[in-house]
């Protein structure tokens, strides 16, 4: 049995050979909480002792969620510094916590048992209860790169954290209630634009689905122990179908201005033969109880009337020609404007799929060949 001292030195001896596994360990990040490795602690088993510690050091390394803690310490140089017992007590677990600076740590201790090494595993939490699990294996594991080993570890680390670290993503969207979606899948919905979810710490997918909306994601990094926040602004989103009313609304309404752009220039031109000098003298040679000059009756009048200038009348009455065809034009096109213009209109009021659940008073025109109207409602 060696002597106590002896067996410090021996661990300071240790303490030092592991400081160079340690520069290799997962360094601390705001994504992982650091858990602290003790060296274990024995009396008979050095070479596995030193094994399974740095092994542990991998195994949290490669656990999601979790950090090498800073520091390089002995349970043999803590508990003879601290002078507690060999097994530290509750209260002593608390003042190494205190001496390393840590707010959890690893401890153990381990014994030969003929061709097995056996002993317990120990987590420290500050403000939580320990958590434990015993370890027993081949005695001949004394490599911390060996695969039996290294599962030993990660299920030993696994046991006593009880998996990744979890935090706390909440969630703002711009709807009131939309469904979201992490990492692929879904994880519940908003509610009023807000929701708490509890995930796994390090970095996630975040989209947010609602109806009327276009889905919104974003790449977030969830840190342990916290809330992290998430806003996703959503977007109205368009109709993917072509809006067949609103596009013949826009026809109509484009229609109805070529329309009344043909009728308008027709009156134009109707307006512009009446002020012509040439018809003036046409005119002029009816009588004043004669209203509609370029009546057929009244051209062929005109022309047997041997006393007339010839010239007059024939200038005349291809004015009157020209008038006839443009008074034509408007009797077509503008009611064509009106039909068209309003028609158009009533398509683009209608062509929002939404507006039917709209409550309120609304204003439909209606149009016609005939008549036209406004019918004024009230929907419930």
């Amino acid at each position: 049995m060696m002597t106590r001292a002896q067996r410090t030195g021996l661990a300071a001896t240790l303490a030092i050979l592991a400081c160079s596994d340690a520069a290799r360990a997962a360094e601390p990040s705001p994504s992982a909480l650091p858990l602290t490795v003790v060296s274990l602690r024995t009396d008979d088993a050095y070479d596995q002792a030193s094994a399974l510690t740095q092994a542990l050091r991998s195994a949290i390394k490669d656990a999601p969620g979790w950090s090498i803690g800073e520091g390089d310490f002995s349970l043999e140089v803590l508990t003879l510094s601290l002078q507690c017992d060999d097994r530290p007590d509750a209260a002593c677990q608390t003042r190494i916590a205190d001496q390393i600076k840590s707010d959890r740590y690893l401890w153990g201790m381990l014994r030969m048992s003929g061709t097995e090494v056996e002993g317990d595993l120990h987590l420290w939490t500050r403000g939580k209860p320990e958590s434990s699990v015993p370890v027993k294996y081949s005695a001949n594991l004394t490599e911390a790169n060996d695969e039996p080993l290294r599962k030993i570890a990660a299920d030993a680390i696994a046991a006593l954290t009880g998996g990744p670290p979890s935090g706390s993503l909440r969630v703002r969207t711009g709807a009131a209630q939309a469904s979201v979606f992490i990492d692929g899948k879904p994880a519940g919905n908003v509610q009023n634009g807000e929701a708490t979810f509890p995930v796994t710490t390090g970095p996630h997918t975040v989209r947010v689905k609602s109806a009327g909306f276009l889905d919104s994601q974003a790449s977030v990094v969830v840190l342990p122990v916290t809330t992290t926040d998430v806003a996703l602004s959503q977007m109205p989103a368009e109709s993917s179908q072509l809006n067949w009313k609103r596009m013949g609304g826009f026809i109509g309404l484009g229609a109805g201005a070529v329309f009344g752009s043909v009728a308008i220039i027709s009156s134009v031109q109707v307006a512009s033969i009446q002020s012509d000098a040439r018809y003036t003298a046409y005119r002029g040679l009816f009588t004043s109880n004669v209203k509609d000059v370029c009546g057929l009756d009244q051209r062929e009048a005109i022309r047997r009337d041997v006393k007339a200038d010839a010239r007059t009348v024939d200038a005349g009455i291809q004015l009157c020609e020209k008038a006839d065809t443009f008074m034509g034009l408007q009797y077509v096109f503008y009611p064509l404007a009106v039909v068209s213009a309003g028609l158009g209109a009533y398509l683009l009021v209608t062509s929002d799929s939404r507006t039917a659940e709209r409550t309120g008073w609304s204003v439909q025109p209606s149009v016609g060949l005939g008549a036209g109207g406004v019918d004024v409602t009230y929907r419930w």
